[in-house]
């Protein structure tokens, strides 16, 4: 009994001593290494949830060119349209083949919109809830470029930071008007380059 009051008032299970410098040093290294081994994975987390936003967007944008090319073709039009009724808020004017080329364009050429906001047009006419795009700035969502001869649009993802153009930004998405096409492209690993 005596053995045990004298452990208990010393408290045998805890020792006074503390770490050694060592024993904190090994420490501090084990979880520097663990650090360094997990940020490149939650960074490569983050990459794949953009891609794979960009790509849902992409998606919601071809849907929406398709279903205007369909509500085109099913009034029979066999020639531009301005402001086509059934789709949207009915303000999308689209080409001699039924694909959009803004809102509110009017009469005229085959090119996609009036001026730069052209592609800002197509983009918010045929998207619903559509991420936010501008043609002049970069603190967007994305940014919109007009090229090709005026007839193809690229949206430069910049939510995640990035400062590249239309042929060195990581994410972009392409509408081409002449043929419908949406595609997602870019200078990120998984992607075939614009």
């Amino acid at each position: 009994m005596q053995l045990f009051r004298s452990c208990f008032v010393r408290s045998c299970l805890y020792s006074p001593r503390g770490f050694t410098l060592i024993e904190l040093l090994i420490t501090l290294v084990i979880v520097g290494l663990l650090a360094a081994l997990a940020l490149p994975r939650f960074s490569d987390v983050s990459d794949e949830a953009e891609l794979a936003q960009v790509q849902g967007v992409a998606a919601a944008l071809q849907s929406g060119v398709k279903l205007a090319r369909t509500v085109f073709a099913s009034q029979g039009h066999g020639s531009r349209v301005q402001n086509l009724a059934g789709f949207g808020e009915g303000n999308v004017d689209t080409n001699n083949l039924g694909y959009p080329i803004g809102i509110d364009k009017g009469n005229g050429n085959e090119n996609i919109g009036r001026g730069p906001r052209g592609c800002a047009g197509v983009w918010s006419g045929v998207l619903s809830a559509a991420p936010s795009v501008a043609h002049n700035t970069s603190v967007l969502d994305y940014q919109a470029y007009r090229h090709t001869g005026n007839r193809v649009c690229s949206y430069v993802y910049r939510a995640g930071g990035d400062s590249g153009n239309r042929n060195t930004a990581q994410l972009v998405i392409q509408y081409d008007s002449r043929d419908g096409s949406v595609r997602v492209c870019g200078q990120h690993p998984r992607l075939a380059a614009c």
